[in-house]
């Protein structure tokens, strides 16, 4: 790829601004920075929830139930078969795998905790700032909620500088990245929603704006989620221009960062595609453990199973397993072209584990 030319922060604050003000609307900005609405797709409906593994699962719904104010939902645990044996060690009658769904105001995470925890997975860390793999989840909140300040003192450390990071004056968005004490990174974007001067404020304080992922080919995954998700057209920054500079590196903790990002929306929640051109992370040779720590697996509500395949199938990714049942329903899983583990779930719209649980994108 030729070398791009460090993009302008000031143009970078723009961008953001522009991007924050319209996740609070539940809309989406082309690469022109005009806004529009996502066309609903008819076969992938939307984000179920985001998986993670934590070590403690009591430890870890108090961290985020103080830190970002995500409540409990009761909901069935998983059962450790079908795809899911791999949570389980061969001869072990233990209970294998426990499960706490938290939710936001537009979409939700599953913690997953397991009591037969694999070797391999006990000896892998979280996916690092820069990848491969499943990143991090962003947190958009208010600013009055102090969200940053609380994840710290529940625990986690900024990987970068110690408070969040403004990075235009002109524009009330303030960035941080927080390591858990697994290591598994949350992003934080305090917004001052007064000085965006919205039509109408937003009715929640808190919100899931992005589960992320970092890649070492941004080219290749935006046109694999693109086919995948029926031709929608990315919002791509940096593709003219790398994203760069001192404010970066401040959010990022590394030095000389340079970044490309693209976003794509799946109607309750973004997903955000990342490349780190300074610090580009090897692929994987091959697929993270379920049991390692983070972020194992993004659940998508579809509307056929079948159709869901072959969406997946044509845009170039694999069938791993399935169907088979999941989560109250049924599910195929995938991969995508990292190896990233995408799961196609079919459940009932009354399910707690459903995306249909929020209403016109989570903003009511």
């Amino acid at each position: 790829m030729t070398k791009k030319r460090k993009i302008i922060v000031t143009l970078v604050g723009v961008v953001l601004a522009l991007a924050a003000a319209a996740a609070w609307l539940g809309y989406t900005v082309v690469k022109s920075a005009t806004l529009r609405e996502v066309e609903p797709d008819s076969v992938i409906l939307g984000v179920n929830f985001v998986g993670l593994f934590v070590e403690d699962l009591d430890a870890a719904e108090a961290y985020y139930a103080n830190s970002v104010g995500t409540q409990a939902v009761e909901a069935n645990d998983l059962l450790p078969e079908g795809f899911l044996s791999q949570f389980a060690k061969p001869q072990s009658s233990d209970s294998a795998l426990g499960s706490r769904l938290v939710r936001s105001s537009n979409a939700q995470l599953l913690l997953m905790g397991s009591t037969n925890r694999s070797d391999i997975g006990g000896a892998t860390k979280a996916v690092p700032v820069n990848g491969t793999g499943i990143a991090h989840v962003c947190f958009q909140v208010a600013r009055e909620t102090d969200a940053h300040a609380r994840m710290l003192a529940a625990g986690g450390k900024p990987l970068g500088v110690d408070d969040l990071v403004h990075l235009n004056p002109q524009n009330p968005v303030y960035y941080g990245y927080v390591a858990d004490p697994q290591g598994i990174i949350t992003e934080i974007e305090e917004v001052d929603v007064a000085a965006l001067n919205l039509p109408e404020p937003p009715k929640n304080k808190y919100r899931i704006r992005h589960v992320s992922l970092a890649t070492p080919d941004l080219d290749a995954m935006i046109a694999f989620y693109s086919a995948f998700l029926g031709g929608q057209e990315a919002r791509h920054v940096g593709w003219l221009s790398l994203v760069s500079g001192e404010n970066v590196d401040k959010v990022s903790g590394l030095d000389g960062s340079e970044l490309e990002m693209a976003w794509f929306q799946i109607r309750n929640l973004e997903l955000e595609i990342f490349q780190y051109h300074s610090h580009t992370p090897s692929p994987l040779a091959q697929p993270r453990p379920l049991d390692a720590p983070g972020y194992n697996m993004i659940v998508l509500d579809v509307s056929s199973l079948d159709e869901a395949r072959q969406r997946l199938m044509d845009a170039g990714g694999e069938i791993v397993s399935g169907p088979e049942g999941f989560a109250s329903g049924e599910a195929i899983f995938g991969r995508d072209p990292d190896g990233n583990l995408l799961v196609l779930h079919k459940v009932a719209d009354t399910s707690p584990f459903s995306a249909k649980n929020f209403a016109n994108n989570g903003t009511k």
